[in-house]
């Protein structure tokens, strides 16, 4: 009997727990952007829908890219209908390096996106909880409602079937 519960349990939970983000408030995530800005969500993006783009490796910015740089950006502008915001999240050990680190996305993020790349460095279990994380060399794509609530993710790279259902709901949100 006891074997039985907790076979089901083992089987069930990850079932419940999938999209607990959804319908509540994006976790509030403090953090400063490549312009030198401090930035708190989802303070602030009230007001527009928005997606945000969370990422816990380097590699996940070619997955980013799928979703922004020949889509999303294209389609909708920097900042215009929607807001658009990067958050590379790095664990607390990186802090002392922030400088050096920050300096290097620099480099490589065009410069018109340095406002809306915003780098968090500290500790990363609560949001692999609240955000349902998984995969963590994954991208993981938020959609916010004008409030900050989250009404879906999309993650791994993006593919047409995704971007046209993402692109719907931004759509739906913006009417």
């Amino acid at each position: 009997m006891i074997k039985k519960f907790f076979i089901i349990v083992f089987f069930l939970v990850p079932i419940f727990a999938q999209g607990s983000y959804l319908n509540k408030s994006f976790p509030k995530i403090e953090g400063i952007s490549l312009s030198g800005n401090d930035v708190t969500f989802p303070d602030i993006v009230v007001g527009k829908p928005t997606v945000l783009a969370v990422a816990f490796r380097q590699k996940a910015q070619q997955c980013i890219n799928s979703w922004v740089v020949d889509e999303l950006l294209v389609k909708y502008g920097v900042n215009k209908s929607i807001n658009y915001y990067e958050i590379p999240m790095l664990g607390g050990q990186y802090k002392m390096a922030r400088n050096w680190i920050d300096g290097g996305m620099r480099g490589g993020v065009p410069k018109f996106l340095h406002d809306y790349t915003v780098t968090y460095y500290g500790p990363l279990r609560s949001y692999f909880k609240s955000l349902d994380i998984s995969n963590k060399g994954d991208c993981y794509m938020y959609v916010l409602d004008s409030q900050g609530i989250v009404v879906d993710r999309f993650n791994g790279y993006s593919t047409e079937e995704n971007l046209k259902k993402m692109y719907s709901l931004i759509d739906s949100l913006n009417e």
